[in-house]
């Protein structure tokens, strides 16, 4: 009896820009697709690159809350992907890759830096000296 695989999901949410509600749910990436993704993989090196990007993000993407102009949901497939423009491609790799890698999302804004750490006064006279002279 061993340790099954099972990959992680992600869940990428913008929170501003063109893309503001998107809410995308990716498959975790193996070692090898990682390397694919960053360019370092020997596959497919005739093809381009970022027709490789969008066919392995389609590849896993689980689910998304994309919709068309008359508001009907789009399903997460490569044929969704083609009407959509190079950015959000672009993006979701982005997003994707750093949160694989455990790279924190971004704070949603506004962010209040909470409070300023209390101001402690510094003892300004020379401590006394050791006993063990």
């Amino acid at each position: 009896m061993g340790c099954r695989r099972n990959p992680k999901q992600y869940k990428l949410k913008f929170a501003d820009g063109d893309y503001e509600g998107l809410e995308v749910t990716m498959r975790s990436v193996s070692i090898g697709e990682m390397r694919s993704l960053q360019g370092t993989g020997e596959e497919d090196s005739g093809r381009d690159g970022f027709d490789r990007m969008a066919d392995l993000v389609a590849s896993h993407m689980v689910a998304w809350n994309r919709e068309d102009e008359e508001g009907n949901p789009l399903p997460p497939t490569m044929e969704s992907l083609e009407d959509e423009e190079p950015g959000l491609v672009n993006l979701l790799i982005d997003r994707w890759t750093d949160a694989v890698a455990g790279v924190p999302a971004p704070l949603e804004q506004p962010s209040n830096s909470g409070d300023s750490a209390p101001v402690e006064s510094i003892p300004m006279e020379a401590l006394s000296p050791s006993l063990a002279s």
